[in-house]
């Protein structure tokens, strides 16, 4: 394949909205094609492992019942937000129809799977257990084959060279034994003086620097005498005996070929993370349970089940520890590095045609998904440390990716030597000057999966933050308002009642939130737009309003009065009991990805009744039979700028009035039926 400049991300922009007007037109009408611009709407599903995706199937489900789901542009997802997206995505693209979603079967199999790791009850568990301890061995094995390669290559050399020149021992080991025995003299007497030093003068400021650097001087005159020993050794080239060179020239050979094979990719501890997530999220996903990313979205297909589902956006992070570019230079150096069907990239990179570019091409929803949420790594974004990639290099808990670097595309050779990727995540030489780039957890840069919605200018954001904050301090929502208004010029602004400190934060003398969510209006400050003669000139707006973000928080609201256990089950695996008993609910660890389904189903039904908080509900209707209206994208704006209430009694539902208010709903028209509900809040 003739490989092409990377692509900017304005263009990115513009080949995306083609194909969402057409998504539109062919799902909706032409009439909601032409409203893209006015009304474009993304669902963000933030990280937190296992938590954050059993909340979110919850809330999705909520969303669901009333159609928005299937009206919303964009689905933006990281780390465990991702796990919801990959089975919302895989089982779209599958069945072709939002009643197959959250089926009961479906939920009940999650359920069972919250400790995905190592599933499973009894000795299947305990089977479990030791396969993922064996599979970790394994994979810890197979990552050290690279630096191996090196090292035995080294010892090649060496004994390549020994074979090639008279080499006298004897002479080396006489004269080593005088530099060991009267190097180690000196070195222990300055030893010994030196603590005496430092017993005497406790508190001096210089003495053991001084006596550091005098022993740094002993230390290297004793390499330096070790290495002219065995210079001196060598005496002179032998005739060359073909017989004894071409064996090792052979493993020589051997060893480079096999340094082009040993991917990291393929021998970390990824390749299990994926396939337990695959087991727990894509078990009802048919033949596209490992579907390629460039193939799960095409609004210009003919096909439904090609663009039925929204855009996905599978936020990772661009690592760049060793960067030279002078944008990251002096900084926490990281990027946003999208995963999506149509473009793969980052603005630092420029991006590339997912179905047709080398290394993107065969690139599967499950890897992405599992990029995505590589919460360990050697980098790690603005979290890197040299320490941390030490560590994590030698006891291969990599489970980031490495992948082509879309500005070498055009001018590299296709071919990689990977025993140096290894050395580059041991030292921390990450960068984009090589050809490939290593990606990672979404949340390493931006945690909510929000900014990727900000970029496409989105009227409506409904964003779930549920990672972990048991102090409320909200610090990924504090780590996207900079984010946006320094790189974006947007400022999020919390209207003065909707103030999350205020209302989601809960009172310690109270011990629950007031609300479970917070309005925020979108203002452009400031953009970028063409000057005179090809340049750019800033342009500054004053409060100019381009969009509404709802800012969901994982968080539980009083009970209203005391539930009656005689009419339900529904304390069996209920919210608020699980709370009595686990205070930090529902900010949990995210250490803790062992879900038991008791935990499981808290967390699930704690999605589900924020999602019909957010939606102004008062009851939240879980009869399957029970008919649901659709929900507009303009009716969700109006509900969230102007407050209008979005359920009014059945008995004033007019269906003209409905269809009055405009957008993407149309009604659907079905006999009222009164049936017993279960309330949301207890």
């Amino acid at each position: 394949m003739t490989q092409k400049d990377s692509i900017e991300c304005n263009d990115v922009l513009i080949t995306e909205d083609e194909h969402l007007r057409e998504r539109r037109k062919k799902l909706f009408d032409e009439a909601a094609a032409d409203k893209l611009a006015e009304n474009r709407f993304g669902i963000a599903l933030s990280g937190g492992g296992i938590r954050s995706a059993t909340i979110n199937l919850g809330f999705l489900k909520t969303l669901n019942k009333f159609n928005i789901l299937e009206q919303a542009d964009y689905l933006s997802t990281v780390s465990g937000g991702g796990y919801t997206g990959c089975y919302v995505h895989a089982t779209l693209k599958e069945t072709g129809s939002y009643d197959e979603l959250f089926q009961e079967k479906h939920i009940d199999y999650m359920r069972r799977r919250g400790e995905y790791l190592f599933p499973g009850t009894g000795w299947l568990r305990v089977w479990n257990q030791f396969i993922l301890i064996v599979g970790f061995l394994i994979s810890l094995v197979m990552s050290l084959i690279s630096p191996a390669i090196v090292i035995l290559l080294g010892v090649g050399i060496y004994m390549f060279l020994a074979d090639l020149i008279f080499f006298d021992q004897t002479f080396v080991n006489m004269h080593l034994g005088q530099v060991f025995l009267y190097g180690g003299i000196v070195l222990g007497v300055v030893f010994a003086i030196h603590y005496m030093a430092n017993v005497t003068a406790y508190f001096n400021l210089d003495v053991s620097a001084r006596f550091n650097r005098l022993e740094a001087l002993v230390a290297g005159l004793g390499l330096g005498a070790i290495a002219v020993v065995y210079i001196l050794g060598f005496r002179e080239m032998k005739s060359p005996d073909l017989s004894n060179l071409l064996p090792y020239m052979a493993v020589g050979v051997m060893l480079i070929a096999m340094g082009f094979f040993t991917n990291p990719n393929a021998t970390s501890f990824n390749r299990f993370y994926r396939k337990q997530l695959a087991d727990a999220f894509l078990r009802f996903s048919g033949k596209y349970r490992n579907v390629l990313l460039g193939e799960l979205f095409n609004a210009k297909s003919d096909k439904k089940t090609d663009y039925i589902g929204p855009y996905p956006l599978i936020n990772t992070t661009l690592n760049l520890q060793a960067s030279h570019d002078p944008n990251f230079m002096g900084a926490k150096a990281s990027d946003y590095f999208l995963l999506s069907p149509l473009f793969c990239g980052a603005k630092l990179t420029g991006y590339v045609p997912t179905a047709k570019t080398m290394g993107y091409q065969s690139l599967t929803l499950p890897t992405g998904v599992t990029i995505s949420a590589a919460a360990v790594n050697p980098g790690m974004g603005a979290y890197s440390s040299k320490p941390l990639s030490v560590a994590t290099t030698l006891l291969n808990l990599r489970l980031g990716y490495w992948i082509w670097n879309p500005l070498k595309l055009k001018t590299t050779y296709p071919v990689v030597f990977w025993p140096f990727y290894f050395f580059y995540e041991l030292f921390s030489r990450i960068g984009t000057d090589k050809k490939m780039v290593n990606i990672s957890d979404g949340g390493h840069i931006e945690n909510l999966g929000v900014m990727e919605l900000l970029r496409r200018k989105c009227r409506l954001i409904l964003a779930v933050d549920a990672g972990a904050d048991p102090d409320y301090v909200f610090a990924d929502l504090e780590n996207l308002t900079i984010r946006a208004r320094n790189e974006l010029g947007i400022d999020i602004r919390f209207r003065s009642d909707q103030v999350p400190e205020d209302i989601i934060k809960p009172r310690p003398s109270y011990g629950y939130s007031q609300k479970r969510f917070a309005i925020a209006d979108l203002y452009q400050l400031w953009d970028k737009v063409p000057g005179y003669g090809g340049g750019e000139v800033i342009e500054h707006y004053l409060d100019k309003k381009i969009g509404t973000l709802v800012y969901v928080k994982s968080s539980v609201t009083a009970p209203e009065g005391r539930p009656d256990i005689s009419k339900s089950d529904f304390l069996k695996y209920g919210t608020y009991k699980y709370k009595i008993y686990h205070p930090t609910f529902p900010h949990e660890s995210t250490a803790d990805q062992f879900f038991d389904p008791v935990q499981w189903e808290s967390y699930y039904q704690l999605g589900q009744y924020i999602g019909a908080d957010v939606l102004g509900m008062d009851r939240l209707d879980d009869h399957e039979g029970c008919s649901a209206r659709v929900i507009g994208i303009d009716e969700l704006v109006d509900h969230f700028d102007f407050n209008k209430d979005l359920f009014l009694p059945l008995e004033e539902e007019a269906p003209e009035t409905v269809k009055a208010r405009g957008g993407l709903e149309t009604l659907v028209e079905e006999e009222k039926v009164v049936e017993k509900v279960v309330e949301y809040k207890m």
